[in-house]
């Protein structure tokens, strides 16, 4: 690994040349001569530096993109070749978006501790299209989502399904069997941030049975949403995942709409390559098999 590269990244992330020296463990005048050499290779200027800061320009962008690109390459090899002749072990870097992270991954990490105690899993939670993001950057090696993310660079699998409903406060009063569209408009509706997997579904719901509703009051978390719900302040559509325990407790209700559960898939999401980890593979084995 060219040192470098190394070098080169730790001072646009830290962006002083003191506080990378210390992070590897190296004087400054050490990390400068580093970066003088790579800007000396490269014929071109990379950094900004004034007495306060350092700032990375337009040339040093690229470089630090690529930068962080091999690196991780390399790391992945090395743990490939681990691999050839070890047992499943190492860091696994795991995304989920919120109904998953928050209600299924726990069962999954908690097999994955007890059949491959080696391996070390990190979760990143959020929602779908923030996690589809930090994949094609690497930031993570698998993902698991309940929304839909498309990218040439990602292989999608579908692993299950889930169904979804619409839900109340039990203390709504319902004089009818069947609630119509102008019932579900006339409502507040709960709903999660832009890019969730579970606003998608909302949406094409609204679309589908063409409502608009009153009110939209936008929260970043299911927690937060059936809270919500369950005080009064409005309706939602949430999986049934989340809710079980609410329900048992007859704080919230579904409520009765036509074309209700609605179902949807959920899918791990990975980069396309040729090799993959053996943590990897155990982890998506565990996933497929869940049920």
């Amino acid at each position: 690994m060219d040192q470098q590269l190394i070098v080169f990244i730790e001072v646009v992330e830290r962006k002083n040349f003191s506080r990378a020296a210390e992070a590897l463990h190296m004087s400054q005048p050490a990390v400068s001569q580093y970066i003088s050499n790579l800007e000396k290779e490269l014929e071109v200027k990379l950094l900004e530096r004034t007495n306060k800061y350092v700032q990375v320009n337009k040339a040093g962008k690229i470089v630090y993109q690529y930068a962080k690109s091999i690196v991780k390459d390399y790391e992945h090899m090395k743990i490939l070749v681990s691999d050839i002749k070890n047992d499943p072990s190492g860091e696994l870097k795991i995304g989920a978006s919120y109904t998953i992270g928050e209600y299924l991954l726990p069962k999954i990490l908690a097999r994955l501790q007890q059949e491959y105690p080696r391996i070390n899993p990190t979760v990143s939670i959020g929602n779908t299209e923030d996690i589809g993001t930090k994949l094609i950057y690497r930031d993570i090696d698998i993902a698991l989502i309940e929304g839909n993310y498309s990218h040439p660079q990602i292989v999608t699998e579908q692993f299950a399904t889930d169904d979804m409903y619409i839900i109340a406060s039990a203390r709504e009063p319902l004089l009818i069997e069947t609630i119509s569209s102008d019932y579900l408009a006339g409502h507040t509706w709960i709903i999660r941030e832009e890019g969730s997997g579970t606003r998608e579904m909302l949406e094409e719901f609204f679309k589908k049975n063409h409502i608009t509703p009153a009110r939209l009051i936008s929260l970043g978390s299911t927690q937060t949403i059936k809270e919500g719900v369950e005080s009064g302040l409005g309706i939602s559509l949430l999986s049934d995942l989340t809710f079980k325990k609410e329900l048992e407790l007859n704080r919230i209700k579904k409520l009765p709409v036509d074309g209700t559960p609605i179902r949807r898939h959920f899918s791990i999401i990975k980069n396309q390559q040729e090799f993959y980890s053996k943590a990897l593979q155990v982890f998506e084995s565990l996933v497929q098999n869940i049920g």
